[in-house]
């Protein structure tokens, strides 16, 4: 069943209202707002940057610290699995596809979002990394967490990609996943696969270089595979 309008649309539109009267449309606040969505430095690396930090700290709480984070990336597949799932029923478009929401925004900016919008699955990444933290470093946490709201979420509801809700659900989903995962008790083969030294941590090593470098750059590559599969699975 597809949904045209977000769910609470008159709650979402009024959030928006508000957004716009504290920080009205220009030209330059659209263009930071791009700029933080557009280039990763200025947004997404940093999460790569403190998840690579913790990772390689080498003291005697690195098999917990590791095993920590690396539960916060089952939590973000789990996630990213359960939006999967519901997509096909829970649809609608961006706000500046929206013809409700697009008085809101700049005519510019019309036309620039997806169809199916629902949820933030920018949000979701990061903001699961850094809720992820808490048991690590709670005031990092925090901080991060902000931050993913501020740099992460704010930019793309600000330019009309996502309403408000798409960002409030991502931040449920992704509390719901890490507080499950959370209550796994990883296999010893694995907390050893992670803490190994020396010969066998190829592999490791390489997904961990593939997965800061695609958390740094806000999963771009992975965007594109997956875009091309998908092309190839549609045939000519």
């Amino acid at each position: 069943m597809m949904t045209v309008d977000p769910w609470f649309s008159h709650w979402n539109h009024q959030l928006l209202e508000v957004l716009f009267r504290y920080i009205p449309h220009t030209q330059t606040t659209d263009d930071r707002f791009d700029d933080l969505i557009s280039n990763p430095f200025f947004g997404t690396w940093i999460f790569a940057a403190f998840f690579y930090r913790f990772w390689a700290v080498d003291d005697e709480q690195q098999e917990h610290r590791r095993g920590s984070l690396f539960k916060t990336v089952v939590a973000i597949s789990i996630a990213f699995f359960v939006t999967a799932l519901l997509r096909p029923f829970i649809s609608w478009p961006a706000p500046v596809l929206n013809p409700k929401f697009q008085p809101l925004f700049p005519e510019y900016l019309w036309g620039r979002g997806r169809w199916n919008c629902f949820p933030s699955h920018s949000t979701l990444a990061y903001f699961t990394i850094a809720a992820g933290l808490w048991s690590l470093n709670r005031s990092v946490s925090v901080c991060l967490s902000a931050f993913a709201l501020a740099a992460v979420s704010l930019p793309r509801v600000y330019l009309g990609g996502h309403y408000p809700i798409d960002v409030l659900f991502s931040c449920v989903l992704s509390l719901c996943t890490l507080i499950i995962v959370s209550r796994w008790q990883s296999p010893p083969a694995i907390s050893l696969w992670l803490v190994r030294r020396g010969k066998g941590t190829a592999i490791r090593d390489w997904l961990l270089f593939l997965w800061v470098f695609e958390l740094g750059e806000g999963f771009r590559g992975t965007e594109f595979v997956v875009a091309a599969i998908r092309k190839m699975m549609s045939g000519p």
